[in-house]
């Protein structure tokens, strides 16, 4: 009996020994790596960055990832918005700044980019009340008083608009900006002395702005004093060669001369801008159509088709090109319907041309080739694109080139935001 336990003691230490001479290793640990997300600020700053060096679609990026990662950081979609904008997309840019506004209601350069949009889509109902209820929180605010009365100006409720102007006059008798948008208010109503002596006084305060050169300038239009406006437009673009309606207005009265090329010039400018603006490019398209570039004016006509849908002027327009130097009947029987559609003025003499495009196609003449065998309607004298040589004003450019563009105060955007937690108008330096 002992030596039994004897041995079974012995073979278990032999068993313990041999388990000793070769031991398990121990588990190796699992490394578990947890990416640490960046945070919403942390991506407004990379978009940021990505803004300065001009990569669009790396700061849209990181702008919209912000945006996702922290629903309250209004300057996230804010920045969307004017890159939106950047790339000509209004109805992306509304969309950028409505959310700006959902994450803080009270975001100034939100209000004031949307409000840029609603004028130029041509929803001023819209941009009245948006500033009327921001103006709510301070009813003094100097920008939002300036856009709402240029605002009121365009709808013609001249009275609103002085009361706004006035209101801001009231605290700050010194505002250059608000004696400019008066000014134009008096000038809009007819009443060309009391424009000239407010916007003398705008003069006065600030004897380098550009739009004050541009405003007087279109008071010498209004009385016949073209080459003095034409001066003083010039005038008011060495002032500020960024100033959209000064160059619009050089090219106004640069078509006004029939000077089509400069014309061009003006308002090739003046897109590049604001490209956003539908005038400008349609006011292009009737210069081009003037320097008998037909292709670059229907170009410059679809553009504006394209930001203010069936707007009447550049519809008869392209219709006319079509039926005419481009030479296809059917792209202008359509465009013809869509103005008598569109109700615009001219209405008996597109219904002409619908006739007599009809008849065209029942003779079998839909070609380009075929039109462009035939001789010209219009042709200048002497086939060249000089001002001597021109002897016509192209459709619709009469009905624009004597009104001028007024250079209303305030209604500037705001500049893109490059504090996660600011109020969006810090310059972007992008």
């Amino acid at each position: 009996m002992f030596n039994r336990k004897i041995l079974i003691v012995a073979v278990a230490a032999a068993l313990v020994s041999a388990c000793a001479g070769a031991p398990t290793p121990p588990p190796k640990l699992l490394e578990q790596v947890q990416l640490r997300e960046e945070t919403g600020e942390e991506l407004f700053a990379k978009g940021v960055e990505a803004m300065k060096a001009e990569q669009w679609d790396a700061a849209k990026e990181a702008f919209a990832k912000a945006a996702e990662r922290d629903p309250k950081l209004a300057n996230a979609p804010y920045n969307l918005g004017i890159l939106a904008e950047k790339q000509g997309d209004l109805a992306g840019a509304e969309a950028a700044y409505r959310a700006a506004l959902v994450a803080d209601p009270a975001h100034r350069g939100a209000n004031l980019n949307l409000g840029q949009v609603y004028r130029l889509r041509g929803a001023l109902a819209e941009a009245a009340a948006l500033y009327e209820k921001a103006l709510g929180a301070n009813e003094f605010d100097v920008d939002y008083l300036n856009n709402l009365a240029v605002i009121y100006r365009l709808e013609k409720k001249y009275d609103a608009a002085v009361g706004s102007l006035r209101k801001l006059l009231s605290r700050t008798p010194k505002n250059p900006e608000a004696y400019k948008n008066l000014g134009l208010v008096y000038l809009d109503q007819g009443n060309y002395r009391l424009a000239e002596f407010v916007l003398a006084e705008a003069r006065n305060l600030d004897d380098k702005d550009a739009g004050v050169a541009n405003n007087l300038g279109m008071i010498a239009e209004h009385n016949g004093e073209r080459r003095q406006a034409l001066g003083l437009f010039k005038r008011a673009v060495e002032l500020d060669p960024a100033c959209y309606s000064c160059r619009m207005n050089v090219g106004a009265a640069a078509l006004a001369f029939r000077d089509y090329h400069a014309a061009h010039e003006a308002f090739s400018t003046a897109a590049g801008l604001e490209p956003n603006a539908y005038e400008a490019h349609l006011m292009n398209g009737f210069a081009l159509q003037g320097t008998k570039q037909a292709k670059e004016a229907a170009e410059a006509f679809d553009k504006v088709l394209s930001l203010r849908q069936n707007q009447p002027d550049a519809l008869f327009a392209l219709a006319d090109l079509y039926y005419g130097p481009l030479a296809d009947l059917n792209r202008s029987k359509g465009l013809f319907q869509s103005y008598v559609a569109s109700g615009g003025p001219k209405r008996d003499v597109a219904q002409q041309r619908l006739q007599m495009i009809d008849m065209k196609i029942q003779a079998g003449a839909t070609s380009a080739e075929e039109e462009k065998a035939k001789p010209a309607i219009r042709k200048s004298k002497g086939g060249g694109t000089s001002i001597e040589d021109m002897d016509f004003i192209p459709d619709g450019a009469g009905d624009e080139d004597d009104a001028g563009v007024a250079a209303p105060a305030g209604d500037a955007p705001a500049a893109p935001a490059e504090d996660a937690d600011g109020a969006g108008e810090a310059p972007a330096g992008a």
